[in-house]
């Protein structure tokens, strides 16, 4: 009985142990100094529109089942502040705005145009 008890403690503590190792490897070789996800709208299920910092340039990326692909190069410093909503009220994130300026004045089906 104590040596179940302990083999499975060992198996858990190594497993714990694996997996910070691996944790912090994945970390290492995902990050990049010159990439970075300013924001992630999702926009269906398994469709999201990125946009990503690309050393100096800011771009629109669409992303699917179908694949990847180049939306817009955008201007602007998009390096927005982490905003607390109070509750009741909605914020209006600046990509938004972005997605709404490139989408050429779309209104919403039932809204007039």
């Amino acid at each position: 009985m104590f040596r179940g008890v302990l083999t499975v403690l060992i198996v858990l503590l190594l497993a714990y142990w694996c997996s910070r190792v691996l944790a912090r490897q994945w970390v290492k070789t995902s990050g990049s100094a010159n990439l970075h996800v300013v924001e992630q709208l999702q926009i269906g299920q398994n469709q999201r529109i990125l946009l990503l910092k690309i050393g100096e340039s800011n771009y629109l990326i669409g992303v699917s089942q179908a694949g990847i692909q180049f939306l817009a190069e955008v201007k602007g410093d998009f390096e927005t502040e982490a905003v607390e909503p109070v509750q009741g009220t909605a914020v209006q994130l600046p990509f938004r705005e972005i997605l709404d300026r490139l989408g050429g004045g779309q209104k919403k089906k039932g809204e007039d145009q």
